[in-house]
């Protein structure tokens, strides 16, 4: 299973002491989605450190929707695997990794062009990297988004 000591490569994000950790897998059914999501911020809501979990639970729904439908093709044989982690300065690790082939970060399309305001899709990545402070793409069997959120 993932642990925090793997993260520490990927940023100076450090779990000094883990008060919160999450580690969850479940199959490309996107009709799962919500349920995974409303645990997460349920779990997140009872650590007591975000006034509001709502735009977590947004990032989490986003990293997730785009693992189950690109990167599995919602396919119910393969998994995604989630992996949540608050330390006890309230900051937040989130990994969602599948088992796509990947994708190149730097040729999406973006969002708030002209050409592309009016798509019903292409906004996923680019809400995550708006709220989140780190993100981080790692390519190795499967595609895995690492997303940091620091109490400020």
């Amino acid at each position: 299973m993932l642990g925090p000591d793997q993260f520490r490569d990927v940023s100076d994000f450090q779990v000094p002491q883990v008060v919160l950790r999450l580690e969850k897998v479940i199959p490309s059914d996107p009709t799962l989605l919500n349920d995974t999501v409303a645990e997460i911020t349920a779990e997140l809501d009872c650590a007591v450190c975000w006034d509001d979990v709502e735009i977590i639970g947004l990032v989490v729904r986003e990293a997730l929707a785009n693992a189950i439908v690109h990167g599995n093709h919602c396919d119910p044989q393969k998994t995604v695997r989630i992996y949540v982690a608050v330390n006890e300065n309230c900051d937040l690790l989130v990994s969602v990794k599948d088992s796509g082939s990947g994708f190149d970060p730097t040729r999406l399309p973006n969002p708030i062009a002209a050409e592309n305001l009016l798509a019903p899709h292409g906004r996923g990545i680019f809400l995550i990297r708006q709220y989140m402070d780190e993100v981080d793409f790692k390519f190795d069997r499967g595609t895995e988004v690492r997303m940091c959120l620091r109490k400020k």
